[in-house]
């Protein structure tokens, strides 16, 4: 990649702040063009420079001036800047900015002489069954919504400019799978994706706990057969750096996928795994013929409509051009270690959320340090439960109104226990919650559904040691506990 002025459109996306994070870190000046721009004290980077625009609009919808002074300076263009949702009825409601905004950011890149880096979508390849390829394009497929045809629009205007072999601009083309966030926030419910999925059935069961109506399970239609082709935003970025900086890419296509998609059947046991517990499952049509659908379940089908065809995927992607600069390990596949990981983090946020704040009744707060000072330490040295030798940690532990607390196991003996924040995780506990954990009366999974128990640090081993210490709980519940 050229050295010099980086021009990047969508850099306030999901992977458009990492790349511009990146970008800057590799000493890379760079400007990014959104239609918003973030408050000054936000910007205090001499390399990077944040300019309102709109690449639905000519000239970026920026005056003369400022628009022939990119001109001028910009050498390289990532051009991530479109509109992703499935809410349009058809492609016309995305002709501004997925097709008109690639012919604009196109003259730029003329004019400039920059290489443009067009990042598009594997879903370019619409209902085309079998293998897709790095070079297919128009090969008579369907498209399921207006977003995949107004992407394909932007791709072939493009592959039109390639073949006419302008020496103006170089031109490469990325096509990413289905993008999810390593650390996903509240706001990635806005991004396609499971975490749809799982704030809906999040809220269900939520509303549904609130009434007192049970812990159902959600029924989704899909496939178990078919697979996603995840990748994380990271990884993305990762191949977008090292592509970019590659010779001889023009005129190139890369598929940015794992070399393996995702099995709905490791989706839906993962998903289950987040909320410690089997809240959704994957069945045919024809389970909702043999069993109309709950008023749950509708409410289900409705919010997640616009992503049904995508659990029915059997599209297989290749990615030969990228395997050439990134090597045939990149990314073989995503696990379901970091999907849980990712789906912990976001019902995490939204358990935080929907938590509700409860005033602590001393009672409680005296049950809690007698337990810390006089029971639990009777178990140090001593094995907690049978098997759990190879359970070794340090964690913490929070509980709003009392102190906070470090435990130690070593080989699945408690070794310590002390006052402080330390370890490589922690939890914090709604005290109600906490003294219903250590009576046996509640599961460490129900307590992280419930929004009462939070976690930080290393998840995994958070959730490892949260389900071997339930064990613990069962056998030596602690009978001084008050509900």
């Amino acid at each position: 990649m050229r050295a010099g002025h980086i021009l990047v459109t969508g850099g306030t996306g999901i992977v458009g702040r990492p790349l511009v994070t990146a970008l800057v870190a590799a000493g890379h000046r760079v400007t990014v063009l959104s239609r918003k721009t973030p408050k000054k004290e936000k910007q205090a980077v001499a390399a990077l420079t944040h300019v309102a625009g709109d690449v639905s609009l000519p000239r970026l919808g920026l005056d003369a001036i400022s628009y022939q002074q990119l001109c001028d300076s910009v050498q390289t263009i990532f051009h991530l800047a479109a509109r992703t949702d499935f809410k349009g009825a058809s492609v016309a409601e995305y002709q501004a900015v997925n097709v008109n905004g690639v012919r604009h950011i196109h003259a730029l890149a003329g004019a400039a002489g920059a290489h443009l880096h067009h990042i598009s979508t594997a879903f370019v390849c619409g209902d085309h069954p079998g293998v897709w390829h790095e070079d297919d394009l128009e090969c008579g497929q369907g498209f399921r919504n207006g977003y995949e045809e107004s992407k394909f629009q932007g791709e072939r205007f493009l592959r039109a400019r390639m073949a006419e072999q302008t020496k103006r601009a170089a031109i490469t083309i990325y096509r990413p799978g289905i993008i999810l966030e390593r650390h996903p926030s509240q706001t990635s419910i806005n991004t396609f994706g499971p975490f749809i999925f799982l704030d809906g059935v999040f809220r269900i069961l939520l509303a549904a706990r609130r009434k007192a109506q049970g812990d159902g399970t959600i029924r989704l239609r899909g496939d178990a057969r078919c697979s996603l082709p995840f990748i994380f935003d990271d990884d993305v970025v990762d191949a977008l750096l090292r592509i970019a900086s590659s010779p001889d890419i023009n005129g190139r296509t890369f598929h940015l996928v794992s070399s393996q998609s995702c099995p709905n059947s490791m989706l839906e046991e993962v998903f289950n795994a987040a909320f410690g517990r089997k809240a959704a499952h994957l069945v045919d049509a024809a389970s909702f013929t043999r069993n109309p659908a709950s008023a749950a379940e509708k409410i289900m089908a409705r919010k997640t409509a616009m992503y049904d065809p995508y659990l029915d995927l059997a599209i297989q992607f290749d990615r030969p051009h990228l395997e050439k600069i990134m090597g045939s390990a990149w990314r073989p596949a995503i696990s379901d270690e970091e999907l849980l990981t990712a789906f912990t983090f976001f019902l995490a946020g939204k358990k935080k959320e929907e938590a509700r704040r409860v005033l602590v009744p001393d009672a409680h707060l005296r049950a809690i340090e007698e337990y810390f000072t006089n029971y639990l330490p009777a178990f140090l040295n001593r094995q907690l439960i049978a098997g759990l030798a190879s359970l070794s940690c340090r964690f913490w532990l929070e509980i709003p109104g009392c102190a906070h607390h470090t435990l130690e196991i070593s080989q699945g003996q408690l070794v310590s226990i002390g006052p402080g924040h330390q370890g490589a995780f922690g939890y914090r506990v709604n005290p109600a919650t906490f003294l219903r954990v250590i009576k046996g009366r509640l599961s460490p999974q129900q307590g992280f559904f419930q929004g009462d128990i939070s976690m930080e640090g290393n998840t995994m081993e958070a959730l490892r040691t949260a389900t071997a210490l339930e064990e613990f709980f069962q056998t030596w519940p602690y009978d001084k506990a008050e509900d």
